[in-house]
């Protein structure tokens, strides 16, 4: 049986578990998110996101 969420779905889920169970305060993930969109802009952006993408490749196989 497949499920199949959209990825900010299970970001929304990550960031309010982290949020209720460590803790965070909400300032501190909303600077998170900003910094988020400032490394966008950067020479850092395709880097991420390739490494990203490899990584929910190698789950993805893994779980097949």
């Amino acid at each position: 049986m497949n499920i199949q969420l959209p990825f900010i779905v299970i970001l929304a889920l990550a960031a309010w578990l982290i949020v209720r169970h460590l803790r965070l305060r909400w300032w501190a993930v909303a600077a998170l998110i900003l910094l988020g969109f400032y490394l966008a802009d950067t020479s850092a952006a395709p880097l991420i996101d390739n490494t990203t993408r490899d990584g929910v490749s190698v789950v993805n196989k893994t779980n097949k």
